[in-house]
Order: C-alpha cells, then sequence, then structure tokens
C-alpha cells in the first residue's frame, strides 16, 4: 500500500485546511509548496498527493507554476487535482508534470468530460470520490446529493475509471482515526485500485487500512498527522507494507 504525503497549495502557500477543508482555518505547514516537497522527499515519498485549492474553488488552476517547481526539481510522482472541470484544464495538469490527474466534481456533473479523460489519459487518471453519511457530496464539499457512494463507484468501474481516492468528509482533517465500516463497500463497489484518504490519525490507521488486505485498497492518503508530526513519513510507510 503507497503512502501519499499531501500538499494543499492555497495562494502560493503550502497549507492544510482544519476539518471539512475549511479554507478560513488555513495555516502553513512549510516555507513554499517547494519546501513542503523536499521535506517529503527526502523522508523516502514514492509519490505526492499535491491539490491546487485555488483550483478547487475557482475551476482555474492557480499553483502551476509551483507544481512545475516541483516536477523539475524531483523524480518523485505527482499525483495532482484542484478543479478539473475541462479538458483543457486536466491538459494544464500533466504538462505541469502530473504523473496522475484527480478528476472530482465535474465527474458526477459531466460524464462525456469523464469518458474523454478515461479515453485520452486511461491509468493516469482517478477520480476523488467524497462522501457524507454513505452520499456523495460535491462543490467543495457544501452540497450533498441523493448519489449513493456505492453506486457512483460502480458508474464509474463501468466507464472505465482504473483509480478512484475516497474520503469520508464527515472525519477529513479531525484526526480522529479511519472508518474502517466505511471502506469495505466502496472498496468491493468499485472493484478497481482504491486510494484511501480522510482522518488518518495514527499508525495503527494505517496498519488497520493495510490489514483489510483487500485486492483493490492500494494506497493512503496522509496530510494532518504528518505535519503535525504525529509519526514520520517513513514510520507510516513502514507500517503500510
Amino acid at each position: 500500500m503507497i503512502v501519499y504525503p499531501a500538499i494543499d497549495i492555497l495562494g502560493g502557500r503550502a497549507v492544510r485546511l482544519g476539518p471539512q477543508g475549511d479554507f478560513a482555518t488555513a495555516r502553513d505547514v512549510a516555507p513554499s509548496p517547494l519546501e513542503a516537497a523536499k521535506r517529503m522527499v527526502a523522508a523516502g515519498a514514492e509519490w505526492l498527493h499535491i491539490v491546487d485549492l485555488d483550483g478547487s474553488r475557482t475551476g482555474v488552476p492557480g499553483n502551476l507554476e509551483h507544481i512545475r517547481q516541483i516536477a523539475n526539481r524531483f523524480t518523485v510522482k505527482l499525483q495532482i487535482g484542484g478543479g478539473i472541470r475541462d479538458f483543457e484544464t486536466a491538459d494544464a495538469f500533466v504538462e505541469a508534470g502530473a504523473s496522475r490527474i484527480v478528476m472530482g466534481t465535474a465527474a458526477v456533473r459531466d460524464p462525456e468530460l469523464l469518458a474523454r479523460l478515461v479515453d485520452r489519459h486511461a491509468d493516469e487518471l482517478a477520480v476523488a470520490v467524497d462522501a457524507r453519511a454513505g452520499f456523495a457530496v460535491t462543490d467543495g464539499w457544501t452540497t450533498t446529493t441523493d448519489i449513493k457512494a456505492t453506486d457512483l463507484m460502480q458508474q464509474l468501474a463501468l466507464a472505465g475509471v482504473a483509480t478512484v481516492i475516497f474520503t469520508n468528509v464527515s472525519i477529513d482533517g479531525t484526526l480522529r482515526g479511519v472508518d474502517i465500516e466505511a471502506v469495505r463497500p466502496v472498496a468491493r463497489a468499485f472493484g478497481g485500485d482504491l486510494i484511501y484518504s480522510g482522518g488518518v490519525a495514527s499508525l495503527d490507521d494505517v496498519r488497520a487500512l493495510a490489514g483489510l488486505r483487500h485486492r483493490g485498497l492500494r494506497g493512503v492518503i496522509i496530510g494532518g498527522a504528518l505535519w503535525r508530526g504525529s509519526f514520520s513519513l517513513g514510520e507510516a510507510m513502514k507500517a503500510a507494507a
């Protein structure tokens, strides 16, 4: 299971947001996005999970230059998302150095765009499925849809999506621990490669995810716990193994 250290970029700053992604709670975690990446690469990161938070809010990437700097400086793979709502934005992230792009809300609203991106990027595309109480949420987690997360997982599998990033938004940023029971049904419904995100607080959480031994659970994204120093990336990688 791969550990993806999370780097969120807001207005050119490397930040972490508080519970459930509240932008008003943003706090700096490093002097710059490049320094944040340098720290995680030095700790042994295989991948970095980068979110352009400005792009998430507006649909227009706001931190491409910072992403380019990271891509040009390090050989680590980059998984990047943040407001991919059209073909041009997806291409912009790829050109900036993304090894994998992450599509969010648009996957629910624009199946035609999803089909085009699957056709063009195949295994280099992931879709973020964010859920609250079992239902998919959109618009920066502000809108709860009537679509069950498990149903959306099945739809994405049929559409040819290779990788899904599943986040339980009720616990994201809270450091309350992983909701294991929420992972099992979505993993079974999708059947492809699943990356978990949300609430990881301890090495026991990482071990619990690895212990599921679900054939599709390929990774875990960790943000707050790493930046707060709850444990090191190396310890997390050892627990995931």
